[in-house]
């Protein structure tokens, strides 16, 4: 799909809203990119072997049945210097590790009592919140919100993601002691 640029994707979707009242409603789009045939701009894009089509959307169906599963657990924080305190914390029950997309992998139930379970979800987490400030930096800026604080986040999570296996868990002053419960 190297062919199908963003710019060429933007053009493309801008003329069909144009065409619809400033609105892209994609069961719209795709009846019409059927209809048009190869003649359409936007046909090469879309896989029309049915049989694949159906694989696909099953599987993406699959991945929607557990996407929003949580997994909760009990994090202690110990400091010197303040006392001892217990919440409880949840992640996604399967996580999509990025090593194992890259081998032909799929998702592993999450284990957050694993350094490398830890470390994997800091990564996503820091890759998300930087797509969101992507994706929403037109509505930060006009709301004047200052979004350091979201990036020395995202910054913070890529460290504790890259720690070595060896390493503490999370070096900033808490001891996860994760209980799945």
């Amino acid at each position: 799909m190297a062919r199908f640029t963003k710019d060429l994707r933007q053009e493309i979707v801008r003329e069909f809203a144009t065409r619809h009242n400033g609105q892209f409603d994609p069961a719209l789009f795709l009846d019409e990119v059927r209809e048009k045939g190869a003649e359409h701009p936007a046909y090469e894009w879309f896989d029309w072997d049915d049989a694949r089509a159906a694989h696909e959307f099953r599987l993406n169906q699959a991945r929607e049945f557990a996407r929003d599963l949580r997994v909760s657990f009990t994090v202690e924080n110990v400091s010197r210097d303040r006392p001892v305190t217990v919440r409880r914390v949840e992640m996604p029950m399967v996580m999509s590790p990025v090593d194992q997309r890259t081998k032909g992998g799929g998702y592993v139930v999450t284990q957050p009592e694993r350094p490398t379970h830890q470390r994997e979800f800091c990564r996503q987490a820091a890759s998300d919140l930087r797509a969101w400030l992507k994706r929403y930096d037109a509505a930060i800026h006009y709301a004047a919100v200052p979004s350091a604080m979201i990036e020395a986040a995202a910054i913070k999570l890529e460290k504790v993601a890259a720690e070595s296996a060896e390493g503490q868990e999370v070096q900033a002053g808490e001891a996860w002691q994760g209980r799945a419960g």
